[in-house]
């Protein structure tokens, strides 16, 4: 019974988060999304909610964005799709269902809209997908990986299982750093990145060559430690890189190429894991592409364009 009773408590959490979700939480929508969407009175609620949460005057109206309306229709003859895609046309919220997708289309454009946006965005699909394809396959083969390892050196199931709680737990920690590492000068979002997925992929590949009760706990915290602090920076400055109008877009995108490579990464890892003639799965070649590919992080990390790095871009 003991994996169902695991099952479910995850399950059990999992309902009560989403019911709390709709019940205790009462998340609002971003005020630019709202802006990009023509719908300006649901943007000015959204800050006079903020507003009131902080105990401050709200000194935004409906009247501030109808000026500025008005400035954009007095400065621009004819409306560009720049206008639209910043959405200052509220023309854009009459048009037919072809026009709308013409203009959800120009968002992808506009990820490559210049040499240094194409830059930008190529080198973040990259590390998205070593991101999501080194830690899929680690993650999918640690439960595997330390069974065999640690029965090797006789330690037992139960302190197996055990250990993942040891291995686990100071992701927390490794959340927190990342985001105290944020704002810190001369280090920052980009070298936050670099040196946590360089150590990742470094425990990675020290893992495959030893094998102690102490050091397949210790490199798997140091591994799972590293990676909580690197996601949570790569997932807190994701949408900072791109203008407002397209964020969204942008992360969504980046995204789907990560899990996309996240799904591909289990079966090629799977095909080496096999390929053995003495009927033992062979583990290092698992560990091996999950650090080799984690540590192209750092390559594509190192070639961000600075200047879009380490500030909101408006």
């Amino acid at each position: 019974m003991g994996y169902r009773y695991l099952l479910y408590t995850i399950g059990a959490i999992t309902l009560a988060v989403f019911f709390a979700r709709f019940v205790l939480f009462r998340f609002q929508e971003s005020p630019k999304f709202l802006v990009y969407r023509g719908h300006d009175e649901k943007a000015v609620k959204v800050l006079e909610h903020i507003a009131h949460f902080n105990k401050q005057p709200c000194g935004v109206s409906l009247e501030d964005f109808e000026k500025l309306v008005q400035e954009h229709d007095l400065t621009t003859s004819t409306h560009s799709s720049s206008g639209m895609l910043t959405g200052l046309n509220n023309k854009a919220l009459k048009s037919t269902y072809g026009e709308k997708l013409k203009l959800e289309l120009a968002r992808y454009k506009m990820l490559f809209s210049s040499l240094q946006m194409t830059r930008l965005t190529i080198l973040i699909w990259l590390t998205y997908i070593c991101d999501f394809w080194g830690f899929t396959v680690a993650g999918t083969y640690l439960p595997t990986i330390l069974a065999i390892k640690n029965g090797a050196i006789n330690v037992s199931l139960k302190a197996t299982y055990r250990s993942y709680v040891y291995i686990y737990l100071p992701g927390i920690v490794g959340v927190v750093l990342g985001s105290l590492m944020y704002n810190v000068p001369n280090v920052g979002r980009k070298w936050t990145m670099v040196i946590s997925s360089g150590l990742m992929g470094a425990s990675i590949f020290i893992f495959s060559a030893v094998n102690t009760e102490a050091s397949n706990i210790g490199l798997n915290v140091m591994e799972y430690f590293f990676q909580s602090m690197f996601n949570a920076v790569l997932y807190g400055w994701t949408p900072e890189a791109y203008p407002a109008p397209i964020r969204g877009t942008a992360c969504g995108v980046a995204s789907f190429w990560g899990r996309l490579f996240g799904i591909v990464s289990p079966l090629i890892a799977q095909h080496l894991y096999a390929g053995t003639t003495n009927g033992q799965g062979n583990v290092n070649s698992v560990l091996y592409l999950a650090g080799g590919v984690t540590l192209g992080c750092v390559i594509w990390l190192s070639l961000l364009p600075s200047k879009m790095v380490g500030k909101e871009s408006m």
